[in-house]
């Protein structure tokens, strides 16, 4: 169901973009909080601030209607600090992904040169690089201080779960924003990952890890 969900709704932004009567194109660059639900929870993560830029071309299929595809790097993560039985315990998880999401929007008239949009879509990712880095000190035995490739398969008990991340990612987008007459503008958008990202081969009881994303993005836009 949810590859349907997302095949439509990137067919839809296609099939759109073939009847555009303004068409434009940009970039755009922003920060984000990014994060990782576990179920079962086993790093106990939280969220990290990221970074995301690239560019866009965008479709005006009427005055207020439009679809946007964009082409981002982002930087998303999640990270943990916590203290138990006298040890002090970091998590920090940095992956790095290509990013293409698709989305269709409506375009609220503020005044004659501002508008306030909506979107909603889905999005693509292939993770590109990134690192998991783990601490732990306190006693001086069980001290460590290992990084491992997000990425990359291991076997190892206690790395088990820092690695083993199918690089390939998916989700759904919403957005709202301000765009000062079709030129400049700022956007929130939220990425739900419905994809697991682990792979689960490597652990002999069911985990599942989905990224989530907040970013506010500063941009402009030209005109063809």
């Amino acid at each position: 169901m949810k590859k349907i969900i997302l095949f439509a709704l990137f067919a839809l932004g296609v099939t759109f973009s073939s009847n555009a009567q303004k068409l434009g194109y940009g970039f755009q660059l922003g920060g984000n909080i990014s994060g990782i639900r576990e179920q079962p929870e086993q790093l106990y993560l939280g969220t990290k601030f990221g970074f995301q830029l690239g560019g866009f071309v965008d479709y005006y299929i009427a005055e207020k209607i439009y679809t946007k595809a964009n082409l981002i790097f982002i930087r998303k993560g999640a990270r943990n600090e916590a203290t138990a039985l006298g040890l002090n315990i970091y998590t920090d998880i940095n992956p790095m992904y290509l990013q293409l999401p698709i989305v269709i929007g409506y375009s609220f008239n503020l005044n004659k040169d501002i508008n306030f949009d909506i979107s909603f879509g889905g999005y693509l990712s292939l993770g590109i690089a990134g690192r998991s880095k783990s601490e732990i000190s306190g006693n001086g035995t069980n001290d460590r201080n290992v990084s491992v490739n997000y990425f990359d398969e291991t076997n190892d008990a206690e790395l088990v779960y820092l690695g083993n991340n199918n690089r390939f990612d998916s989700g759904l987008r919403f957005g709202a924003g301000i765009n000062v007459n079709k030129l400049l503008f700022i956007s929130l958008d939220y990425d739900l990952g419905l994809k697991n990202i682990y792979n689960d081969k490597n652990i002999n009881t069911y985990y599942a890890k989905e990224n989530y994303t907040i970013g506010l993005t500063l941009g402009y836009r030209f005109q063809y």
